[in-house]
């Protein structure tokens, strides 16, 4: 129906109507049931992405040094990487394959305990790049004043220094995903 002054007003036949109908319908029931009968395989943790293992020579990986003016943070040398070794310390706190992904483990040991002084390799086995920060969250006052490793790229690896770090426990978190939480116990 339509006055002069308008365009026209478009309807429908009930008929067309119940055909688009049918097709919505039929297409949300082909998914449901597609979705039903893969429930498994899609609710797998972590997703199919970050199962994926970066191919890292862990020979020759960087080698770190210990830093002389920043108590935890650590520098490649600028050796070709052939010649270079992975780096040693007292202790290993491992980033896991699948940390990015909310709701998976992130590292291992979570609860970490070492003496005053000892060094700890952090190694990051995941496919993206992570951090061990202090503090609670991006929005602790503290985050990053006791130590922080910055940037560990996906198969690298770096050495924190505990050496001026009181004896206390302290949490700590992935600035990438700040999610990502454990503890630093130094006694």
């Amino acid at each position: 129906m339509s006055r002069d002054d308008e365009s026209p007003i478009l309807r429908t036949t009930p008929r067309r109507l119940a055909k688009g109908l049918a097709i919505v319908i039929g297409v949300m029931v082909v998914g449901a049931i597609y979705g039903i009968t893969n429930f498994e395989t899609m609710n797998d943790l972590p997703p199919p992405s970050s199962k994926l293992k970066p191919e890292v020579d862990l020979q020759s990986l960087a080698t770190f040094e210990k830093p002389t003016a920043a108590p935890v943070s650590s520098a490649a040398t600028s050796q070709p990487a052939a010649t270079q070794e992975k780096p040693t310390a007292d202790v290993t706190l491992t980033i896991l394959e699948g940390a990015a992904t909310q709701g998976n483990p992130a590292y291992d040991p979570s609860d970490l305990t070492v003496k005053k002084g000892q060094t700890i390799l952090v190694d990051n086995v995941d496919a993206m790049p992570h951090t061990v920060t202090n503090g609670a969250g991006p929005s602790d006052s503290t985050s990053g004043k006791l130590f922080d490793t910055s940037i560990i790229n996906a198969g690298e690896a770096k050495v924190l220094e505990t050496a001026d770090i009181d004896p206390a426990k302290y949490d700590y978190y992935c600035t990438v995903h700040p999610y990502m939480l454990g503890t630093l116990t130094v006694q």
